[in-house]
């Protein structure tokens, strides 16, 4: 597969570029959301056609002369699957009869992509579609100009299914001071939806139980740290971001809210929609100061490495090769990986557990994963109509999702599916060129035709619920120098932290709060405030 260079002079290239602009100054409106799922998919079919202009032939899509071919290249993160080639050769078969076009998908890297993206983006290289995440430096590049507006007027035009299609708070969520740069996702992110996967075969070797509570889990941790040679409980690395999400988070029913790239400002979900007065400073929370001795523990057990900080083998490669015994991510990841053990490893009986039985799941945001278009692009209306494309109709999404029918996976009916043999060369349900274009409209449930979702994705997805703040997005731009100093001592301390990696833990979290006060924590969290009891006076209105 074609790589591009990431290093493109800038002082000796000018690319020209067909910017995406809208009209008026003030953004636009999100699109208005209401048309059935069956009319939007059924919709593609017809979208792109012939018509006759004079005595020639022209190809449209929505409208839009698409007569002249196009190549478009495409940036994910994630690992590159063994069948990307097989894949991408099937999807431009389809754009090419459908939007006269192909795309050219380029992989970076989970371990690589905080030190290259930025990097890439600056490059001047042309890019027409790239992933973006609230994660992966969505706020900081459009605030720099790296991504093209994205306007209710562009969005009626070049991307019909979308405008008619995606719920319209996936939009003002990825406003930034009213204006769009993002094409999010249009499925939310579940807040404390977290499982854990394990391997079944060891939990029977030592005697243990179901695995349904913390408990347990340690239970389990327990006798594999004492008993296994060559396996960890958890190879934990990195910040173990995945884990603090699962055991702080969802098990103290937190709520995050939107703050930046820090894990600032929550509430504790107590059955109803908060009140500013409901919106703590996480680290300050007795919940945290337990969550940070309970790590302490696991770590003086044995449960990871004394340098799982800069271990950069990350927790699933590990997983699957066989040297932990657990994973901590969300769902879509860990079913993905265990559809992988199973595969390959069908003796360790692989399992998702829930740990926090009876929380409560919560919507989130829908920005978690989406696509942008860089501001470079030369081909912005083409990438809007692709992107408009592999999200609504069903037989690209299929193969960006789950790969190739007959081979990574079979179809058992219009909302179902089963693995196929080679399922191991691609993340069927997960592929990462998929990340940003999942559609709740268009997803198939692994199983034969009739069955229903696991019990586990049941038990964490069925009774999500809608609550007032997923629409609130918090505007940094009066505080962007305290953000910047405060993510750089959180960078400092909250790993440590949160692995246990520490002689003191009150101690050292006294001095991480202490250190966020002198970066200006109590004029962020007024800002905060008053930006919060802004939106919820205007929801009253």
């Amino acid at each position: 597969m074609k790589r591009k260079a990431l290093g493109v002079l800038l002082s000796i290239m000018m690319l020209g570029t067909c910017v995406i602009t809208g009209c008026g100054e003030g953004g636009s409106e999100a699109p208005a959301s209401g048309s059935q799922a069956a009319d939007t998919a059924e919709s593609t079919e017809t979208a792109a056609g012939t018509v006759q202009a004079g005595s020639e032939a022209t190809l449209e899509y929505g409208g839009n002369d698409i007569s002249e071919h196009k190549e478009l290249v495409m940036y994910v993160i994630g690992d590159e699957p063994v069948a990307a080639d097989e894949v991408e050769e099937a999807l431009n078969a389809k754009l090419e009869d459908k939007l006269n076009c192909t795309v050219d998908i380029n992989y970076i890297a989970l371990s690589d992509y905080t030190q290259k993206y930025s990097l890439l983006l600056a490059s001047g290289e042309n890019i027409d579609i790239i992933y973006t995440s609230t994660w992966a430096f969505y706020n900081e590049e459009a605030t720099k100009g790296a991504f093209a507006e994205i306007t209710d007027e562009l969005l009626q035009k070049y991307m019909p299914q979308t405008a008619a299609g995606e719920d319209s708070m996936a939009f003002e969520q990825a406003k930034i001071n009213g204006k769009c740069y993002m094409i999010p996702k249009n499925s939310p992110y579940v807040n404390n939806a977290m499982p854990v996967l394990i391997r079944g075969d060891l939990r029977e070797k030592y005697g243990i139980d179901k695995i349904d509570s913390v408990e347990k889990l340690e239970e389990y941790f327990t006798a594999v740290a004492e008993n296994e040679e060559g396996i960890y409980p958890y190879a934990a690395a990195g910040d173990a971001v995945e884990m603090s999400m699962n055991l702080f988070q969802s098990r103290n029913n937190l709520v995050p809210m939107s703050c930046g790239s820090g894990k600032y400002f929550g509430y504790f979900y107590q059955g109803k929609d908060p009140a500013a007065e409901d919106v703590v400073w996480q680290y300050g929370t007795d919940e945290y100061l337990e969550y940070c001795k309970l790590m302490k523990s696991w770590a003086d057990k044995g449960f990871w490495s004394k340098n799982a900080v800069s271990n950069t083998t990350s927790p699933l490669d590990a997983f699957q090769n066989g040297t932990s015994a657990a994973l901590f991510w969300n769902l879509d990841t860990c079913e993905s990986a265990k559809n992988v053990v199973d595969s390959e490893h069908p003796e360790w009986k692989a399992e998702l557990v829930n740990v926090t039985p009876g929380v409560v799941h919560v919507k989130g945001v829908y920005t978690g994963d989406g696509f942008a278009i860089p501001a470079v692009s030369e081909n912005q209306e083409r990438a809007l109509m692709v992107l408009d494309v592999l999200k609504f109709d069903k037989e690209c999404y299929d193969i960006c999702r789950y790969g190739i029918e007959g081979s990574t996976f079979n179809a058992t009916s219009d909302t179902t599916y089963t693995l196929g043999d080679e399922q191991a060369n691609y993340a069927v349900g997960n592929a990462p060129v998929s990340w940003g274009l999942k559609n709740d409209v268009l997803e198939r449930i692994q199983g034969e035709a009739g069955t229903t979702q696991s019990e586990i994705r049941q038990e964490l997805m069925g009774d999500a619920i809608s609550e007032v703040t997923s629409g609130f997005i918090f505007d940094d731009s009066s505080v962007k120098s305290e953000l910047a100093a405060m993510n750089e001592v959180c960078s400092q301390y909250v790993p440590l932290l949160e692995l246990g990696l520490v002689d003191d833990v009150e101690g050292t979290l006294a001095e991480l709060n202490s250190k966020c006060e002198t970066a200006g924590a109590e004029k962020l969290k007024e800002e905060f405030i008053s930006q919060f009891t802004a939106y919820l006076e205007g929801l009253e209105k």
